[in-house]
């Protein structure tokens, strides 16, 4: 299965199949709301169902009403025969026989069950995964221990064993007390260097991993100066480590850790978006109609959004989307309505041109919805009167 990631949701956010053959499923699988095998077998069919029923009614032609049916065969089948629900909350599911699409994503946390059928696939539901899909290389460091995990969306993956197994412990012999203590804290110094060193491997300069590193509070500052520049910028902190602890039994803290950093990082934007708002220079909007139109044009750098939505219009030809109905004011198509309202088509269209899009459950309520900044203000139309308040 594809771990869900932010390459994956930008290539989805690419396809675009030139009828409504784009089908977008979601299964929820959390133990919580779906305890047993029996449960989980009624409700896949109940979806099966109405992917059926969704594949009829947005069928354009009998050419395309085939090839739905067809892939929602493949869904059935998948669901019935080859889904294995171990290790995910939920599942999601793109399909598109047309573009050669079949994606099958678990997913860490639960997910509302449902089918959605159009041109384009239904991206809001994974937003919150997304939003805490950060890789975290965790660090348990010792005078002779020294493990690296990666941990991402609650999966683990050892990186690498510097552990020293027994090589610092040297026989006293006729040394000095305190030489055969001078030697052992360099052999521990030496150690703990290689440990850093291996970390810098596996963080890249710029990258979105952070790191934790799991030590006694004896030498967290002397392993501290060995980090490189780049990977102190990724520390999200240091946690006590127990003798035999694993990357699992530090997955409660780790997460702690990331929570608190992301909202961090959350609110440094909101501060941002309010200070532009104030200066006035049309490098803020707080509304879906200024999104809709900045993330068209590829102006959107980052944008926080906390699933609300409002009914929105795409056209058809080149994508633009609107609140009304109507016609495309550069090309004179027809609008359609956006499967997803204004949500859907101004993330999909941040995502496109590089721009972040950022799950922010608190903190929006006086707004509609989303508050996005931009790489640089709207153009005005000709003859418009321009203020900068900024002075």
């Amino acid at each position: 299965m594809a771990q869900i990631g932010v390459d994956l949701v930008k290539a989805l956010a690419g396809d675009r199949p030139a009828e409504p053959t784009a089908i977008s499923c979601f299964v929820e699988l959390d133990p919580a709301t779906v305890p047993t095998p029996n449960e989980l077998g009624s409700r896949l069919t109940s979806l099966v169902t109405a992917a059926r029923r969704a594949a009829e009614e947005a069928g354009e032609d009998h050419s395309t009403t085939a090839n739905l049916r067809a892939d929602v065969d493949r869904i059935a089948h998948f669901l019935a025969d080859d889904f294995d629900r171990s290790g995910g909350k939920g599942l999601a599911l793109f399909v598109c026989e047309d573009l050669g699409r079949w994606e099958e994503v678990l997913l860490p946390g639960a997910v509302g069950s449902a089918v959605h059928i159009g041109r384009t696939f239904v991206l809001a539901p994974l937003l919150e995964f997304l939003e805490r899909d950060r890789p975290v290389v965790v660090a348990a460091v010792g005078r002779e221990r020294g493990m690296l995990w990666r941990l991402r969306s609650g999966r683990v993956q050892e990186l690498a064993d510097f552990s020293r197994k027994g090589q610092g412990r040297h026989d006293h012999g006729a040394w000095p007390q305190a030489r055969y203590q001078r030697s052992r804290d360099r052999d521990a110094l030496e150690h703990m260097r290689r440990v850093a060193a291996g970390i810098a491997e596996h963080v890249a300069p710029g990258s979105r991993t952070l790191v934790v590193v799991a030590a006694t509070e004896e030498l967290r500052p002397a392993f501290e100066l060995l980090l490189e520049t780049h990977v102190k910028k990724a520390l999200l902190g240091f946690t006590q480590v127990e003798k035999q602890q694993s990357a699992l039994d530090l997955l409660p803290e780790v997460e702690r850790m990331l929570d608190a950093r992301l909202q961090d990082e959350r609110e440094a934007l909101l501060a941002r978006w309010r200070e532009e708002t104030g200066q006035g220079a049309g490098l803020a909007g707080g509304s879906w109609a200024d999104a809709l139109t900045a993330s068209w044009e590829g102006r959107i750098e980052s944008i926080l959004v906390d699933g609300r939505t409002e009914a929105a219009f795409e056209c058809p030809a080149c994508s633009r989307g609107y609140l009304r109905p109507g016609a495309c004011e550069l090309d004179g198509n027809s609008l359609m309505p956006a499967l997803g309202g204004a949500l859907e088509l101004v993330v999909r269209g941040a995502l496109l041109h590089d721009g972040e899009v950022r799950w922010a459950p608190e903190g929006l309520e006086r707004s509609t919805g989303c508050v996005a900044l931009f790489r640089y203000a709207a153009v005005p139309p000709k003859g418009a009167k321009v203020t900068d308040r900024r002075h």
